[in-house]
């Protein structure tokens, strides 16, 4: 086992980003949006106190998903993403008891929230899928094209993330990110 190998935990409620902060070297919030950072601060100072040893938001990295579609319709890119926020939104967890449709109630979505659950539970995925808010699609991912992505990045830039993990199918995405990203490129 080398103790030197960072662990990294995907978590989104109090308890687990507490627990993340405390024993982690990096987080994966999910879901994550650009201006939520003020709701997990406390969260997360609360797991460093735990820590003790200097531990803080400074020595900690954070790295959302970033799912990355390159298209001219953005319309037809969000609508390729809702299926995912259907399932997680309408079908994981219990009823009582789901963090990812919690989450989009934290996020500003509490109607879609419930009408996405519900009928999702109801086995009518496809119309679940379609109350999926392309406004909340579009606040979690970068879509569109390179042009649009590049401006958007800013609100990622900002965010107090340090890093994003790109989820994406298309090679054609990685040249785009890379460069809002400032990366060195590889021939």
């Amino acid at each position: 086992m080398n103790p030197q190998l960072p662990i990294w935990l995907g978590a989104e409620n109090g308890a687990t980003v507490k627990l993340c902060a405390e024993i982690c070297d990096g987080w994966s919030p999910l879901g994550f949006i650009p201006g939520s950072m003020q709701r997990y601060r406390p969260w997360l100072e609360t797991g460093f106190s735990r820590a003790g040893h200097g531990k803080s938001l400074y020595k900690f990295e954070i790295y959302p998903i970033l799912p990355v579609i390159i298209e001219r319709d953005v319309k037809a890119a969000l609508d390729r993403m809702e299926p995912d926020v259907a399932l997680y939104v309408g079908g994981m967890g219990a009823r009582s008891k789901n963090f990812h449709k919690d989450l989009l109630v934290k996020q500003g979505f509490p109607e879609a929230a419930e009408s996405i659950q519900e009928l999702y539970l109801a086995g009518r995925k496809e119309e679940a899928t379609a109350a999926v808010p392309d406004e909340l699609v579009d606040l979690r991912a970068q879509v569109g094209p390179p042009a649009r992505i590049r401006e958007r990045f800013r609100a990622w830039e900002n965010s107090g993330v340090t890093g994003a993990l790109v989820r994406t199918g298309q090679d054609e995405a990685i040249e785009p990110m890379a460069e809002v990203a400032d990366l060195p490129r590889h021939n």
